[in-house]
């Protein structure tokens, strides 16, 4: 699947005009500037916001959300470098791109990369993709479990941003893998699993989904669905959050 970069004009001539200003600063103050020295672009979040609209674009369309994995990012990152001087889903030597995961000892079952160039956000480059037949229906592919995001720039290239997605399906899991959230849940306690303060039918259904491994989530939401304290999350925490909302308990974690 070859993708043809698309240079954002918009990006380009903000870009230049940093350039410019800083030509300016330049004459009054006489030290070299840069456009690059004004902006400190946040790689991390930005790789961050490419996975959280990944995964608001899988929950629209009932899909499980894809975990955000640092060793992918960092395949991912040497993806996106190579893309710079060689746009291409062959790598420089003309091998596949999922030998990148052959040097990372990167397990998986299907493998898929996105690249993109020259929007300088995420959510541009995002909207690259979801425009693109081919590269939407890998972002919205049910079977992916992981991804990992490189982001790239270069003043000196011809696109300047580049932009990497690399998927994979697999049963491992990953150290540090996570789910980055827009706006993160954060429970009140044990049972309020959705994090709305109070706990009602609504924790019990997430937590049933949860032992059935129909929903993802976060850290805090597991810890809050371990009613019994014990350090897993099974039926056994469903009966006694079961228990507490028929008024059985009067307060959680109480063992049955």
């Amino acid at each position: 699947m070859k993708v043809h970069p698309i240079i954002n004009k918009i990006s380009q001539k903000v870009l230049s005009v940093l350039v410019a200003l800083a030509s300016v600063l330049a004459s009054f103050y006489g030290t070299p500037a840069h456009a690059e020295d004004l902006y400190v672009p946040d790689y991390q979040a930005m790789a961050e916001e490419i996975v959280i609209l990944v995964n608001e674009a899988r929950a629209e369309n009932g899909l499980n959300p894809v975990y955000m994995v640092p060793v992918l990012n960092e395949a991912g990152l040497v993806r996106a470098m190579e893309t710079a001087g060689y746009f291409s889903h062959k790598r420089p030597d003309n091998s596949s791109f999922a030998t990148v995961f052959d040097e990372y000892q990167i397990s998986y079952k299907a493998a898929a990369e996105n690249i993109a160039a020259g929007s300088s956000t995420a959510e541009e480059t995002f909207n690259q993709w979801k425009n693109s037949p081919n590269h939407w229906k890998t972002i919205l592919n049910e079977s992916y479990t992981h991804m990992g995001v490189g982001v790239y720039y270069d003043p000196d290239s011809d696109y300047w941003w580049y932009w990497e997605q690399l998927f994979i399906a697999s049963d491992e899991v990953f150290e540090g893998q996570t789910l980055p959230e827009r706006y993160k849940v954060v429970p009140a306690g044990f049972g309020d699993i959705d994090g709305d303060g109070v706990i009602t039918s609504l924790d019990y259904t997430l937590l049933l989904k949860l032992i059935q491994k129909k929903v993802v989530l976060n850290d805090l939401q597991i810890e809050s669905a371990d009613c019994m304290r014990d350090g897993a999350v099974t039926i056994a925490d469903a009966i006694v959050l079961k228990k507490y909302l028929l008024h059985f308990y009067d307060d959680l974690p109480r063992y049955p």
